[in-house]
This record gives structure tokens, C-alpha cells and sequence, in this order.
């Protein structure tokens, strides 16, 4: 016998609201809308700024099944604020969680800040791994990806993967979405199948390079 399909929540994160509406419109006009994403049936709920400010955060947690952190730049104004939400999750959190970096189409370099002293630099993709240095303060430092600069500076667990999407490039969205619902042990249900919950819930200046 056929078991009816029942919707997971995907519980959207960012620091502003028209970035996390704009990581929903890749699937659904309206939250709350179920939508069929691979073989996953899932609704959404948006929570934009500080969570320790919004009166619903809790409940939201409380039913979300994973969560999806939207963000576009690394500056450091930017960090402190993802990194307010990332310390507003209760630890461990139980729930898959992953990080969906906003690109445009053929963008091919980021912003971040300065480790050493936050001037807000461009880095370029095919920069990363050499060694840079900041011209505000001089300081040498290894370019990391975008991805992996968040994630060390958060101090992100393995397990927790940046993803890369292009704006406007709804496919991109749809096939890091369905690996965070599938590629985690700890994932929430595919509709397919019939599982317990209790079962399923165990001023920005361009980088120097130093020479080699």
C-alpha cells in the first residue's frame, strides 16, 4: 500500500530577507508551499536577521527537518552577522545544515575581509590556494575558497558542506537541495519511503599576490 507523501521543512536562513527570498523564489513563490524537489517533498520558512530577535525562531527550529544558510559576501560586517545565526543553533543540532553561497552567471571572484585587519578585499577563483597579501595592512595570508573561508571562520564541522549556486539558475539550488536531503546520514525522509519520524530524528581593493 501506498504511503502518503508528508512534506519536510527546510527552515531558510540569512542575515537579509531578499537574499532568502530569492533562495525560495529558485522553488516556490510562497512559503509553506509543498514542492516536489527530486524524490523529497518539501515546504519552507524564512527567518531573516538576528534569530534571537525574531519571536518565531524557536517554533520554526522546532519543526524544521534541515536548514539552509543563505549568503552572498564574506566582509567582516557580513561574517559577525552569519555568524550570530550560526551560534543561534543549538549544538549538536541533530538536523542536516548547509551553506548556499550566492554566485551570479560567470562570476568569478568573491569578496571578503582581511584576516588580519578586515579591509574588504576581491579574490579571484583562480586565486585560491596561493599565498596573497593584504595592501591595507601587509600581512600574508593563504587564499582559501569562499567556501572554505566561511567555513573556518565559522568553524564549520566536515560534515557541513558550502555549496555553490548561480542566481537565476534554479537546476543549481535544486541539485545542492537534494544532496543535503540525501547525502547525510542523519537526513530527513524521502518521500518514498516509510520511516519512523522517531527513527529519521536519531571600500573593496583587489588582493596582491606575492611572488613565487
Amino acid at each position: 500500500m501506498q504511503t502518503e507523501k508528508k512534506a519536510n521543512m527546510l527552515l531558510i536562513l540569512s542575515i537579509y530577507r531578499e537574499l532568502a527570498e530569492e533562495f525560495l523564489g529558485s522553488f516556490t513563490a510562497e512559503p509553506k508551499t509543498e514542492v516536489v524537489i527530486g524524490d523529497f517533498l518539501v515546504n519552507f520558512e524564512v527567518v531573516a536577521g538576528d534569530p534571537s530577535q525574531d519571536p518565531t525562531f524557536a517554533e520554526q527550529l522546532a519543526k524544521a527537518d534541515a536548514i539552509a544558510i543563505v549568503v552572498r559576501f564574506m566582509d567582516v560586517l557580513s561574517l559577525e552577522k552569519i555568524k550570530n545565526i550560526y551560534r543561534s543553533l543549538p549544538d549538536p543540532l541533530g538536523i542536516p545544515l548547509a551553506i548556499f553561497m550566492l554566485r551570479d552567471k560567470g562570476e568569478v571572484d568573491f569578496k571578503i575581509s582581511c584576516p588580519s585587519c578586515g579591509q574588504k578585499l576581491w579574490l579571484r577563483d583562480t586565486d585560491i590556494t596561493k599565498r596573497g597579501r593584504c595592501p591595507n595592512c601587509t600581512k600574508p595570508f593563504v587564499i582559501l575558497s569562499q567556501g572554505d573561508h566561511l567555513k573556518s571562520q565559522l568553524i564549520l564541522p566536515d560534515k557541513v558542506e558550502a555549496f555553490k549556486v548561480t542566481r537565476s539558475n534554479p537546476e543549481s539550488f535544486q541539485a545542492a537541495l537534494i544532496k543535503l536531503f540525501g547525502g547525510v546520514p542523519a537526513g530527513i525522509k524521502p518521500t518514498d519511503l516509510s520511516v519512523s519520524d522517531e527513527a529519521l530524528k536519531n571600500a573593496t581593493v583587489r588582493i596582491q599576490l606575492q611572488n613565487t
